[in-house]
């Protein structure tokens, strides 16, 4: 049954008449006519009685009319939908963060939300590997994460810059970078390298530049809790700075330095995954980015 049968079969309806009803379609009124014999084909039976003061409908236009409306509104609510989806208007996004992008993640989703409040968005809280993993099977739209592998089919915007950070128990003092073998007395608290590959990988790299070893005496499975047991006085921890400062709790946090002890975070996504809606949610970040830039230089001056 076709679309435009249905509509032109309750235009008839609620006109009453054949020529205004070819009016209102901008049809002749032979094209009407045709158009209404075809339906009732379709149908198997008439669908208006015809006389002098118009079309009227029969039982089973009757029943048929029932139908057409609802139909007709579902398809005017799908095309609505689908023109607003091709400008990038609504859809879904599954967005992955990490505890480096615990501040500016949420604040530049809510100004998207606020231009585009139709979307429906998921946030997940994944390691950057993770999140590698899934952009690449499609399993998530867009990420906050580290920089992906240079040969793969994702592709990278930098928005913050992320560095290591020794934290300590309130009542521990931070010691010169080369007596930190002094720290290994009290041990040290990391997160389970399965649960973030990349802070693992840069922890070591930079310990092996500084000519250091720490001691693991536990291991968890968030961030939060590395922290937690820090503030508790149960150890020491290498955390991402920017984390640790979206985290409540006592502790003492030094920057670290060195080529090892600094990364980009920003926002990945695969190339080949693209929906109007998330290039709508890139063009966003990224003139977001510009303008903090440009707050930036202007505060600078």
């Amino acid at each position: 049954m076709e679309i435009k049968l249905l509509r032109s079969f309750v235009q008839l309806i609620d006109t009453g008449h054949y020529g205004k009803a070819s009016a209102k379609l901008f049809v002749t009124q032979s094209t009407l006519t045709k158009q209404i014999q075809a339906l009732e084909v379709a149908m198997g039976g008439a669908l208006f009685e015809r006389g002098r003061h118009g079309a009227k409908l029969t039982p089973l236009g009757e029943l048929l009319q029932r139908e057409a409306r609802p139909l007709l509104q579902l398809n005017d609510d799908v095309d609505r939908k689908m023109h607003r989806a091709m400008g990038g208007l609504t859809g879904y996004l599954d967005i992955g963060f990490g505890i480096s992008t615990l501040v500016v993640a949420p604040r530049l989703i809510a100004g998207f939300r606020a231009t585009t409040p139709d979307c429906s968005i998921t946030l997940n809280d994944l390691p950057s590997r993770e999140q590698h993993r899934r952009l690449l099977d499609g399993r998530l739209d867009i990420g906050f994460c580290r920089a992906p592998e240079e040969d793969s089919d994702l592709a990278f915007t930098p928005l913050i810059e992320e560095r290591l950070a020794l934290v300590l128990p309130i009542e521990v003092t931070v010691p010169a970078q080369d007596r930190l073998a002094e720290l290994n007395e009290l041990g040290f608290v990391a997160l389970s390298p399965s649960r973030g590959p990349g802070l693992s990988d840069q922890i070591r790299r930079w310990c092996a530049l500084a000519g250091f070893e720490p001691r693991i005496a536990q291991y968890a499975d968030d961030i939060l809790t590395v922290h937690a047991i820090v503030s508790a006085g149960l150890g020491a921890a290498f955390l991402p700075w920017r984390g640790v400062q979206a985290l409540a709790g006592s502790s003492h946090k030094q920057s670290l330095s060195g080529p090892e002890a600094r990364w980009p975070v920003g926002i990945c996504w695969n190339r080949k995954h693209t929906s109007p809606l998330l290039t709508r949610f890139i063009d966003h970040v990224s003139k977001n980015l510009e303008f903090d830039r440009s707050q930036a230089e202007w505060q600078s001056r």
